[in-house]
């Protein structure tokens, strides 16, 4: 049963940006270590973080929280599977609220273009 879903854009520039301003305290604030070094092992690492940080909003908004509830963006990790499918592990916050809805699944599709990183969540329960 669909318990939520969520979508989300960002403009990749304003990563690149925010990189540039606040670089390392943006990073230790959003991502987690294995997201950003995922994200270093690319040519383009902004149009990555950007991409993981539309998985974040999206989670949030599928959750129905948003970034309240104690939930904060690094205890939503996105990751990828061998085949390169990208997965959400929910961490802290984030896992209390959905043990607290009862989901039990959470599928994430990603893509770019144009200058644009967008996210799209359905989170699943029973």
């Amino acid at each position: 049963m669909i318990a939520g879903i969520g979508t989300d854009r960002v403009v990749i520039a304003r990563i690149e940006q925010s990189l540039h301003r606040f670089g390392t305290r943006l990073v230790k604030r959003l991502y987690t270590e294995q997201e950003y070094q995922h994200a270093c092992q690319h040519k383009k690492i902004a149009r990555r973080l950007a991409m993981m940080f539309a998985a974040k909003e999206a989670v949030v908004k599928a959750l129905g929280t948003g970034f309240v509830r104690n939930i904060r963006a690094k205890d939503i990790e996105v990751d990828y599977l061998p085949s390169g499918q990208p997965i959400i592990h929910l961490h802290a916050g984030a896992a209390h609220e959905a043990k607290t809805q009862h989901i039990h699944t959470i599928h994430l599709s990603l893509s770019d273009d144009g200058g644009i990183a967008m996210a799209f969540v359905v989170a699943e329960k029973d």
